[in-house]
């Protein structure tokens, strides 16, 4: 009795104090955890007074959160555009998407922080006003802290943890979010260390969700150190990994991101590797020359990871000024890590939904279909390349004149671009089709795409016609008469009003 009394004399004080909210977590979660595992106490009147009136002042400040959370929306919006440098519409959609899909109590995404960023003031500062942009917009992450690096020491390793997520929670202070450092030994992670001292395996490493769910109820974000302890009271270090993945796993994320000071992978020329399939691209995985060891070893790892994930659920490794583009962009700016779904390819239009394949062409690109579409195409279909979630199509006619398949139609939806679906579709046309032309109108927003994997193109200033894999430059001008000269698909004026914008779907081809 006299240590809950104690706890609640130094909560109530450390709470008037706006400026020591690392006292007032402290006292928080200690008060928390006395009270809701004091089982011996729990008739007495006095505790359930104490307890009523301790837990009203644990979570009084949500009106007063709620505010900081409509913190300058305005300003919030003009610095997000200029940091990412993304399309409005486009920015919208990513944040109608992800906050439609998250509730206030769930965690939207876990983040790992890896120590080269936490020992970063620079970094470190442009993390924290990500994160708080997340919070004020109601997308609530969950960060992982690993061991400091410099240190040689168990004790040193883990004070300068202790002092780094210090140092994060006060740069969230600034930016106008409140935090819950949850440290080590207060019950979140427990489990039996095989090493000492060192960061290491653990035989069953076990995550309460419970103080973690309370933070989120209450509007906190939380901060959770690497550190376990065993049943006899023991701290010991946890790889980052390890607790990511185990808290992921736990808590069903949206997204799991691990932030560094240098971005994703690259690739042999020094350009970031922008997607990976999994488990598709661990089936090839000795046809790129830009494959380490390392690199295999992190594939199977967030493949294991996925597997036990929601299918819309991604992971991410990019670097801390580049977090928001990652997240509210379709181009992206580190390695995004995604479960594919089966592309399946048909030469005819049998076992194919109609209904579902013409929704997706009409929605993506904003524009009824005629009615007489399949019937027209049904004798010319040189392939079909089809996402088994109808996220994505690649309708390939043959050219009686050429003898080069035609791409009469390549559509993906937005949400798709997102997550990579439009590199994806792409990367098994080229394996399946060596040659192949199409053309597009000179204002689709996707030319620019379609530039960089052409090998040529020509513009008449109302159809710009691409093709790659032609040998014969001869063979070019009976491509740009062939593909011009094909009637138009769609309905004449035949746009849809129904979707309002581009907040759903964005018109993506040709």
């Amino acid at each position: 009795m006299f240590r809950v009394l104690q706890f609640s004399k130094l909560f109530t004080a450390a709470s008037s104090f706006r400026g020591h909210l690392v006292i007032k977590n402290f006292c928080e979660l200690h008060l928390y955890q006395l009270l809701h595992r004091n089982q011996i106490l729990e008739g007495s009147s006095q505790i359930r007074l104490l307890r009523s009136s301790a837990c009203q002042q644990i979570f009084n400040n949500r009106d007063s959160m709620s505010s900081v959370r409509q913190f300058d929306r305005t300003t919030d919006l003009s610095r997000f555009l200029i940091e990412i440098g993304t399309d409005p519409k486009e920015a919208r959609y990513w944040l109608k998407n992800f906050k439609s899909s998250v509730e206030s109590s769930e965690v939207f995404m876990v983040v790992c922080v890896e120590n080269d960023v936490m020992e970063n003031q620079a970094l470190l500062e442009t993390f924290s006003s990500s994160i708080s942009f997340l919070y004020r917009n109601c997308m609530s992450p969950l960060i992982v802290c690993g061991s400091g690096s410099k240190q040689t020491t168990f004790k040193e390793m883990k004070d300068a943890c202790i002092q780094n997520a210090l140092r994060l929670n006060d740069l969230l202070e600034r930016h106008g979010a409140y935090t819950r450092v949850l440290y080590p030994g207060c019950g979140v992670v427990t489990g039996e260390s095989l090493l000492h001292g060192e960061p290491g395996n653990t035989h069953q490493l076990n995550v309460s969700t419970e103080i973690i769910k309370s933070s989120l109820a209450s509007q906190h974000l939380p901060i959770v150190l690497s550190y376990g302890e065993t049943a006899a009271g023991q701290i010991f270090a946890i790889k980052p990994w390890d607790l990511t993945a185990q808290m992921s796993r736990l808590l069903q994320p949206k997204k799991v991101m691990f932030i560094n000071s240098h971005g994703g992978f690259l690739d042999e020329h020094g350009k970031v590797i922008a997607n990976i399939n999994l488990p598709t691209d661990l089936a090839t995985v000795d046809q790129k020359c830009w494959y380490t060891p390392e690199i295999i070893n992190t594939m199977s790892r967030v493949n294991q990871l996925l597997s036990d994930l929601p299918t819309d659920s991604s992971v991410v490794i990019t670097s801390a000024d580049t977090m928001l583009s990652e997240l509210f962009s379709h181009r992206g700016s580190g390695t995004f890590f995604r479960s594919t779904e089966s592309i399946h390819k048909y030469t005819s239009l049998e076992g194919i939904d109609l209904v579902r394949l013409r929704l997706l062409l009409d929605k993506s690109f904003m524009k009824s279909i005629v009615d007489s579409y399949f019937e027209d195409i049904s004798s010319q279909i040189h392939a079909i390349y089809l996402c088994e979630s109808y996220s994505g199509v690649a309708i390939i006619l043959k050219s009686e004149r050429t003898h080069v398949p035609y791409m009469c139609k390549f559509a993906v939806t937005n949400r798709a671009q997102g997550q990579g679906t439009g590199e994806m579709l792409w990367d098994r046309l080229i394996q399946s089709e060596p040659r192949l032309f199409w053309r597009s109108k000179t204002d689709n927003p996707i030319n620019t795409w379609y530039f960089k994997k052409c090998e040529g193109s020509h513009n008449n200033h109302m159809w710009l016609v691409f093709w790659y894999g032609i040998l014969d430059p001869n063979l070019s001008a009976g491509l740009i008469k062939d593909a011009v000269s094909r009637a138009d698909s769609f309905v004449p004026n035949g746009f849809i009003t129904g979707i309002g914008s581009d907040d759903e779907e964005e018109r993506m081809g040709g």
